[in-house]
């Protein structure tokens, strides 16, 4: 990468940090008084005015930016998953009033659907909180291929931050996407099938998110031992074997406007891309299939490609 492109997205990041810590010294003076008017006009739209909504629309909107225009590189992707991760898990505990309250993660992404088909399962009318956060996702998916889960989720971010720390030789792999996308599928047809047989939520013991409440429950032991430990082996692999929301993305993945395309004209079919980016889409990818495993826009593959026959549009 040439310096004046790194200077330009090392910038770019130090732009969103600021503006970041900005809005929450703004909100310690002035959020008190908006909130709870805001509290009291609930509607689909009305969500989005939350910190956590628009601050999510800027990270995914400089994730397109630095994608399009090839600068997502390693230690750019690096930097902008350690804002990810500090902007929608640390910044909530913060002592910044009402702008740390509207970036926490209630409800989490994951509880859109788990919870959603609880309040069904029990006769009760679903907030329209969890239609709103639930809206923004899959909108951001259709503009961008998984934008939302590769550009503000905070546990995905976490799972590839710990899949960067070195291991011995031979230590890390792939998982094959038709098994994992298999298992995905079936753990929520089981979810669906135990809550509404027998009120019992199993992804109330596989959610990770519970994990950014910073308190240590039994609970989440299962959830942390295939997230964290996992990502130590794996590229994400609570997204790509369990995550109901990954599930609904990869789904809508399909249908969106812009993902990472290939150039045949100028593929050398080196197969660089494949051996660096850690992902499973990348063989699908080149094969121009319309059906691929679930891609994270991360950048690697578009990196690694000497031919810069690989391109977000």
């Amino acid at each position: 990468m040439k310096r004046p492109a790194l200077l330009l997205s090392l910038h770019t990041l130090l732009l969103f940090t600021l503006l970041l810590l900005s809005s929450g010294a703004f909100a310690l003076l002035f959020g008190a008084e908006t909130a709870g008017e805001a509290r009291r006009q609930v509607t689909f739209f009305s969500v989005w005015a939350l910190p956590r909504v628009w601050v999510g629309a800027i990270l995914g909107f400089l994730g397109v930016v630095l994608l399009m225009t090839r600068q997502a590189t390693t230690w750019i992707r690096f930097a902008a998953l350690l804002v990810i991760f500090f902007a929608f898990s640390i910044v909530s505990i913060l002592p910044w009033g009402r702008f740390a309250e509207g970036m926490g993660l209630h409800p989490s992404p994951m509880c859109t659907i788990e919870k959603s088909l609880m309040f069904v399962q029990m006769g009760r009318t679903v907030p329209i909180v969890f239609f709103s956060i639930l809206g923004f996702i899959l909108l951001m998916t259709l503009a961008a291929n998984k934008l939302f889960c590769g550009w503000n989720c905070p546990i995905g971010a976490l799972q590839e931050l710990l899949h960067r720390i070195p291991l011995p030789r031979g230590w890390k792999g792939k998982l094959p996407f038709r098994i994992t996308n298999a298992i995905r599928i079936a753990l929520f047809i089981l979810f669906a099938g135990l809550l509404f047989g027998l009120g019992f939520s199993l992804y109330g013991w596989l959610n990770p998110f519970e994990f950014l409440h910073w308190r240590l429950e039994w609970a989440i032991v299962p959830a942390f031992a295939v997230t964290f430990i996992g990502a130590l082996f794996f590229y994400r692999p609570f997204c790509y074997l369990v995550c109901p929301v990954g599930l609904l993305t990869w789904l809508v993945e399909h249908f969106s406007i812009l993902r990472v395309r290939l150039d045949k004209k100028a593929c050398t079919d080196c197969m660089i891309c494949v051996k660096k980016s850690p992902c499973p889409a990348v063989p699908a990818i080149l094969a121009e299939k319309r059906s691929r495993p679930d891609c994270h826009a991360c950048g690697a593959c578009i990196e690694a490609c000497p031919e810069k026959a690989l391109r977000f549009k």
